[in-house]
């Protein structure tokens, strides 16, 4: 309803506001061929198309944005300009399928990427669950549910959890839709001339599930393992489900890095001082392919948005807790809750 009704808003709001002056950054998972194809293969709620894609650039691009890579932002980018950053999370194999429209409008992109799924060619926990669980015939909201108590584990307990629940078979991708890069796809893609690869952690850790020390080695073993892949050294990390502090910025710091990307929607304010607190710690939309790509795009821009004021306030009053209702129990999450006992109700 807010997003309904920030689409109406941006209209007026975009002939009071000035554009420039802002580096907008945009986030994508994988890509999917047609809207058909976006089926519960993955758990990716944006479920976007290699058309919807090209249009979102074909947008800003028609709107006079510049889209710029991480070193572009390293160098400094025109205070009176308007630009544009894409990025990717996770490094799924089928994201290479925006490369012809990258190409098609010269737009560099940054590929952040979990190097131990690369590594060991391993399939996303929550997609196996998102897979597994409705072939069971397990309802939507309550596949949801378990994946936000999952998320608060470290992921080889997530992954623990699932290999119980699924089989010890169940981290094997399936097919091109829910694999990572192999290793030498990786560095084949990551030596064209539009691409950036960024640190995503080795194990797409949610790092406020770590220990400052463990967060650490998490953001430097990726970028120790993608210097071996590629011979490059990422100066740029988005945090794995956008969660960051103080500690874990500093800790991305100490790794050599000086941009960071979160998932919270927002325009961020140039210039930006590399491993400044704005530059570690910059907004990133989202869209999703449920809507017009274009009414999104402008939504994007406006000053103002309903959904991003919420999205502020949700954060400061912190999650509230989720309830599963599974047959015959309802169990209330948190800490000392056994994420176990509560999958093993999925049998």
């Amino acid at each position: 309803m807010l997003q309904a009704l920030d689409r109406r808003i941006a209209q007026s709001s975009l002939a009071m506001g000035n554009e420039q002056g802002v580096l907008m950054t945009f986030l994508f998972h994988g890509l999917f061929e047609e809207s058909t194809d976006a089926s519960s293969e993955i758990a990716d709620p944006q479920r976007i198309t290699v058309e919807m894609f090209r249009r979102f650039l074909d947008y800003f691009h028609q709107h006079s944005y510049a889209f710029v890579s991480p070193n572009d932002i390293s160098r400094g980018l025109d205070p009176s300009g308007k630009h544009i950053l894409v990025s990717f999370d996770d490094g799924y194999y089928s994201s290479i399928k925006a490369l012809p429209s990258l190409e098609a409008f010269a737009v560099p992109a940054v590929f952040f990427v979990s190097t131990s799924h690369v590594i060991q060619n391993k399939a996303f926990w929550w997609d196996v669950v998102e897979r597994r669980a409705r072939v069971r015939g397990v309802p939507g909201k309550q596949i949801q549910n378990l994946v936000e108590q999952l998320k608060r584990l470290k992921t080889a307990e997530a992954e623990r959890e699932v290999q119980v629940q699924f089989g010890a078979d169940a981290l094997r991708p399936v097919n091109d839709v829910d694999r990572p890069f192999t290793p030498s796809e990786l560095r084949d893609f990551a030596n064209h001339p539009l691409i950036t690869l960024g640190n995503h952690t080795a194990d797409h850790a949610i790092l406020t599930n770590y220990s400052p020390t463990e967060a650490h080695s998490q953001i430097q073993a990726a970028q120790n393992e993608l210097r071996s892949l590629t011979g490059k050294l990422p100066e740029i990390i988005a945090y794995p489900n956008g969660n960051e502090t103080p500690a874990i910025v500093e800790a991305a710091r100490s790794a050599g890095i000086r941009f960071g990307l979160g998932v919270a929607p927002g325009r961020n304010r140039i210039p930006l001082e590399p491993g400044s607190k704005a530059a570690m710690t910059l907004k990133r939309f989202t869209l999703t392919g449920d809507c017009a790509i274009e009414a999104q795009c402008r939504v994007s821009q406006s000053l103002f948005s309903l959904y991003r004021v919420a999205r502020k306030i949700k954060r400061r009053v912190g999650p509230e807790p989720s309830r599963l209702s599974w047959p015959g129990a309802a169990i209330a999450s948190g800490p000392d809750v056994s994420v176990r006992l509560i999958s093993r109700r999925l049998v």
